[in-house]
C-alpha cells in the first residue's frame, strides 16, 4: 500500500495508507461521496455510539431490566408488584421524552437523560420495603380477625366494611 497524498493540518505528509484505487486515505479523499460519507459517519459517532448519552440510555434500559426481572418473582406481594409496573411505565414515558428530544435536534447534555445512579438499589430497596409492609398490614389483620372472633364478632360486617 501507498501512503496518502494528503497533508496534515500542521502541513506534514499524511503517513495513512492510501484507499484502494485512489492516491488518498480516507480523510483527503476530494471526492464529493467520500466526504458525505465522512460526515454522515461523523455525526452518527457524535449522536449516540461513542457519546455520554447512550452510555446513559443503556443504563437506563439495564435499570428497567432489572424492575422488570423484579416484578415477575413471585417474592413480591402482588400489589408490590403493581407498583413496579407503573414504575416502569413512568421510565418508558421518560426514555421516549428522551428520545423524542433528540429526534427533534435538541442535545440533551450528559447527565440529563440518566437517572441518578442509585436508583437501582433505591427501586429494591422501596420494593422490599412495600413487602414488608403488605406483609406486616396481612398480619396485623389476621391477629386483629382473630381476637375480635374470639369476643363473638361477626367478621361478615368487619369483611364488608373492610372491603375484602
Amino acid at each position: 500500500m501507498t501512503a496518502c497524498a494528503g497533508t496534515t493540518r500542521k502541513g506534514a505528509h499524511c503517513t495513512m495508507p492510501s484507499a484502494k484505487g485512489c492516491d488518498y486515505c480516507i480523510l483527503h479523499d476530494p471526492d464529493p461521496a467520500a466526504a458525505r460519507r465522512r460526515k454522515r459517519n461523523a455525526s452518527r459517532a457524535a449522536t449516540l455510539g461513542n457519546s455520554k448519552i447512550g452510555t446513559e440510555i443503556r443504563s437506563t434500559r439495564l435499570l428497567v431490566r432489572d424492575i422488570v426481572e423484579l416484578t415477575i418473582t413471585k417474592e413480591l406481594h402482588p400489589l408490590v408488584r403493581k407498583r413496579l409496573t407503573g414504575v416502569v411505565q413512568l421510565l418508558q414515558v421518560y426514555a421516549r421524552l428522551a428520545e423524542l428530544e433528540i429526534v427533534a435536534g435538541e442535545r440533551p447534555r450528559p447527565g440529563e437523560v440518566s437517572l441518578p445512579e442509585d436508583i437501582p438499589e433505591r427501586v429494591q430497596e422501596w420494593a422490599e420495603g412495600e413487602g414488608a409492609k403488605v406483609r406486616e398490614k396481612e398480619a396485623r389483620a389476621g391477629e386483629l380477625s382473630a381476637a375480635m372472633q374470639a369476643h363473638g364478632c361477626d367478621m361478615g360486617v368487619v369483611k364488608a366494611v373492610m372491603g375484602g
